[in-house]
């Protein structure tokens, strides 16, 4: 039986570099994405050289805002979460756009401290895989937030100046004293967080993962649980910071409104790998809007596995009987526990997940169904 009815949820995420709603459609444990916006409005810009908020940036969050308000009068979601983080946070104008946001659009918004963010970014991750451990890195345009994961679940976090804007964007970019900055404010958190696996969460690490995956001719462009290997890392992050701007708008598929943040981004992932000691790259799609999706789930929900569940919400929407892939995976688990594991203790998962998916072609026109499927 299905845990819960479907249910649309609202995150409206005002980030340092951008502004961004996601209408979410929560099916149990499963998170789909129905709508998603955003707008590059550099809230943060001038938060490093002048500790306010940038005058444009302000004006685009709140043209963004008045139209995110209108799609949410026109959705009507059960939950809305408004979180801002490091920008509206740091700001010395930050109280006072936030009254400014209350009185103009009637959204309430809650300022995500530091140790805040790098949780929910944690929790994001954990949202889409239950069983990752190491450390998650969330890179904004102001700040990075740190957080180790453990098989109990989410560590203390840090926050750390590490975001384009507060490494000198608006000075130009030079790629000696950004390294030296990086250096500096990790040193001191860097044997805390020292892990094999590191879990990069940020729209600048998701553009640098597509360069890698352009580099490596990787047949795919999902990003999300897309690994790289310390070694290709370390050189796609200096090929990037070597590049000039105008050389990375010629890369095909890389977002133009990201180029200007992506050395400051690539430098910093340098920096942790040599001081966190990192083996291994995985680029998480999900982060702290997530995160705070998750939290909001009972107990229950957020246990279970969210492969399984969104396989099985899949095939309940063609009406295939709740208890189907329940039956199949009990008749076939005694058979596939005799064959020797291929997939490093996911077997039972994907098992799982593929009964699930059984009879999804159940209501296709047969002459078509298995090409469909």
């Amino acid at each position: 039986m299905p845990l819960s009815a479907p249910r649309d949820a609202a995150v409206i995420d005002i980030g340092s570099n951008s502004v961004r709603l996601v209408v979410y459609r929560l099916e149990g444990r499963a998170i789909w994405t129905v709508f998603n916006e955003k707008v590059l409005a550099g809230l943060g810009r001038e938060l490093g050289s002048k500790n306010r908020l940038a005058p444009d940036g302000v004006t685009q969050t709140m043209a963004a805002l008045k139209r995110f308000k209108a799609v949410l009068k026109a959705v009507q979601p059960a939950e809305t979460f408004v979180a801002a983080t490091a920008a509206v946070r740091e700001a010395s104008d930050g109280p006072a756009f936030v009254k400014r946001v209350l009185e103009e659009t009637g959204l309430s918004i809650r300022i995500l401290s530091g140790e805040e963010e790098a949780r929910y970014a944690a929790l994001g991750v954990l949202a889409g895989t239950p069983d990752a451990t190491g450390v998650v890195g969330d890179l904004g345009g102001a700040s990075l937030e740190l957080v180790r994961l453990e098989t109990t679940g989410a560590g203390q976090g840090v926050t750390l100046p590490l975001g384009p804007f507060s490494l000198g964007l608006t000075e130009g970019f030079d790629a000696d004293r950004v390294r030296r900055l990086a250096a500096q404010r990790l040193a001191p958190v860097a044997e805390a967080f020292k892990a094999d696996t590191f879990h990069a969460v940020g729209g600048a690490w998701r553009n640098l993962a597509l360069l890698h995956m352009r580099l490596s001719s990787y047949p795919l462009q999902v990003v999300h649980q897309y690994e790289i290997g310390r070694a290709e890392a370390l050189e796609a992050a200096r090929l990037v910071s070597h590049q000039s701007k105008s050389s990375l708008e010629r890369i095909e598929g890389m977002s133009k409104k990201r180029i200007e943040t992506l050395p400051y981004a690539a430098i910093v992932l340098e920096s942790l790998i040599e001081r966190l000691d990192l083996k291994r790259i995985e680029i998480s799609a999900f982060g702290v809007r997530e995160g705070l999706l998750f939290e909001a789930m009972p107990p229950r929900v957020r246990g279970l596995d969210p492969l399984i569940e969104g396989c099985a919400s899949l095939t309940a929407r063609q009406g295939v009987a709740d208890d189907l892939g329940v039956a199949l995976q009990t008749w076939l688990t005694p058979a596939f526990d005799k064959l020797e594991p291929l997939f490093e203790g996911r077997d039972a998962v994907l098992t799982a997940a593929a009964c699930r998916l059984a009879d999804l072609g159940a209501r296709l026109h047969p002459d078509h169904r298995a090409d469909l499927v």
